[in-house]
């Protein structure tokens, strides 16, 4: 299966569209639309922005998101790829995937009835990720997350909020804030 499918196939699961996806990458809807059509290019750097975004490693994008060995031990020579990329540059991309670590989200709203997180890690997801309550008041949840830098929002009975205990806030589009979490390595 072509690279550019297994793209389509994994942002469709996802409930990404065309345009959300250029804009996370910083292109236009055309250049997603002409490298899942194979029409395009798609340079081992662009596949590793993808990645990242899908919050996936790029050898689960190469096979279409299902992986039937140990992540990161896949031989380049094993992989057909469909698009002008060659078998040494991702081999290369493989060995560069980071190992993700487990990472608390946490937030007291003891009289909430539904809180969630999303994030640049989800795609900003609407629905979030769905956080337990505990007897404390504290909501919490842990997601893998590759090392790197994500922005984030609790989404707190449908009203979406900062988290109030990280000082670390970026603006974003909408003149509002996002609070900011860097994964390390």
């Amino acid at each position: 299966m072509l690279i550019g499918e297994n793209i389509k196939n994994i942002r469709k699961s996802k409930r990404i569209s065309q345009k959300d996806l250029a804009e996370m990458l910083g292109v236009s809807r055309q250049a997603i639309c002409m490298w899942e059509t194979g029409k395009r290019d798609l340079r081992v750097s662009t596949l590793n922005k993808i990645a990242k975004v899908f919050n996936m490693t790029t050898d689960e994008i190469i096979s279409g998101g299902t992986v039937g060995y140990p992540k990161g031990n896949m031989a380049a020579d094993t992989v057909s790829v469909a698009v002008n990329v060659t078998e040494r540059e991702v081999g290369m991309a493989l060995r560069k995937t980071a190992t993700s670590k487990s990472v608390e989200f946490s937030i007291s709203a003891p009289t909430a009835k539904n809180v969630a997180v999303t994030g640049s890690f989800n795609a900003w997801n609407k629905s979030g990720i769905s956080m337990k309550k505990e007897k404390s008041g504290y909501w919490k949840t842990e997601i893998s997350l590759k090392p790197g830098k994500y922005e984030y929002k609790y989404i707190v009975d449908g009203n979406w909020w900062t988290d109030p205990t990280n000082p670390h806030k970026m603006r974003n589009s909408f003149g509002s804030e996002n609070s900011v979490k860097e994964v390390t390595a």
